[in-house]
């Protein structure tokens, strides 16, 4: 079944709303042809005005809630059959949006410039006009550097200054996490739950 552009936009515009209902974002909207079958693969992430994941009932809910409309409106998939795949972005996604740095607040990224200047960051903000204040530090698992002067100061960068940049996984969250929500209670991007 091949399924045009126009079809998976419309998909997408009918069912953010759905997933925003359960105070989640559709992200993505896929239909493919796997082994003769159709898959339709949403990806759901959390508002950009929040830090950790989404709790997998809510996800769950979400999948219910996509699965009664395609089964309500066959006009989307020409009644054809289909499997559903509910998801989130991942540990390790890759960042190419302002909203998408929003969601990393507090999170370790590993980031190339639009100079070529390659980078380990922590994301600490992102301003209204989508400039990340981060924080140099080294990568998981590699020697710490000596630095004059104690840790590396913030930095600015424009996200039209990014080339690629991608969230790196923790298994200990660092000493110290400065507040990125701008309250005292945030989550903590190593925690599970």
């Amino acid at each position: 079944m091949t399924v045009a552009p126009e079809t998976v936009e419309n998909l997408r515009s009918a069912l953010a709303p759905l997933v925003a209902s359960v105070d989640l974002m559709c992200e993505d909207v896929t239909v493919r042809s796997a082994g003769g079958r159709t898959v339709v693969t949403v990806v759901v992430d959390l508002p950009e005005d929040r830090t950790g994941s989404a709790d997998l009932d809510t996800v769950a809910e979400a999948s219910r809630l996509i699965s009664d409309r395609l089964d309500a409106d066959e006009s989307f998939l020409d009644g054809a059959a289909y499997e559903l795949e509910v998801t989130t972005p991942g540990a390790e996604r890759t960042l190419t949006e302002p909203r998408h740095f929003r969601r990393a607040r507090g999170r370790l990224a590993r980031i190339r410039t639009a100079a070529g200047e390659d980078l380990v960051a922590r994301v600490l903000a992102v301003s209204d006009d989508d400039v990340l204040t981060l924080r140099p530090e080294d990568a998981p698992g590699s020697k710490p550097r000596a630095r004059r002067g104690g840790p590396a100061a913030p930095r600015e960068l424009p996200t039209a200054e990014v080339a690629s940049a991608k969230v790196l996984i923790e298994f200990t969250a660092p000493a110290e996490l400065p507040d990125v929500d701008g309250d005292a209670t945030h989550d903590d991007p190593t925690e599970e739950g």
